[in-house]
């Protein structure tokens, strides 16, 4: 949830835990549509998240791997994976040592933001809640399914 959001529901809890001295009867909550995050909102959320991916290596990318090969993309993983996992599991961590500098993270993440419709920001803040996770295992089995979600659209 994007910390504009976050306070806003905090607020408004807080307003509605303090109840009201009038006696007039209570009106029925209004609910709020979801506006968007700003595109550096969404950057910072992203870039987070896959730094503390490239911190969690060694449980992401076997899991990585695994989501890859459910839904067979590209076209041939799961093919692959059934027959060499321990092979393609060293081929991509090969490939995610490059993929996952500073530099390249925070070009990814500019690519996901410039084309994230808003019903997937949502999944941005999931993944930002990920984030705060300690253990990588919990962190990874946070953020998978939102991992997969996406590598499936």
């Amino acid at each position: 949830m994007p910390r504009c959001h976050a306070l806003l529901f905090a607020l408004c809890s807080f307003a509605a835990a303090c109840g009201t001295t009038s006696d007039a009867a209570p009106t029925a909550p209004t609910t709020l549509a979801p506006q968007p995050a700003s595109p550096q909102a969404l950057q910072q959320q992203c870039v987070a998240t896959m730094t503390r991916s490239r911190a969690c290596t060694d449980q992401y990318v076997p899991a990585l791997v695994d989501a890859r090969a459910r839904i067979d993309r590209p076209s041939g993983i799961a093919a692959a994976v059934h027959s060499d996992r321990d092979g393609v599991i060293a081929q991509a961590r090969s490939e995610w040592d490059k993929d996952s500098t500073d530099e390249m993270l925070a070009e990814r993440c500019q690519a996901i933001v410039a084309h994230l419709p808003l019903e997937a920001q949502a999944d941005v803040s999931r993944a930002q809640q990920c984030v705060a996770q300690a253990d990588c295992g919990a962190f990874v089995a946070c953020v998978m399914p939102i991992v997969e979600k996406h590598l499936a659209n």
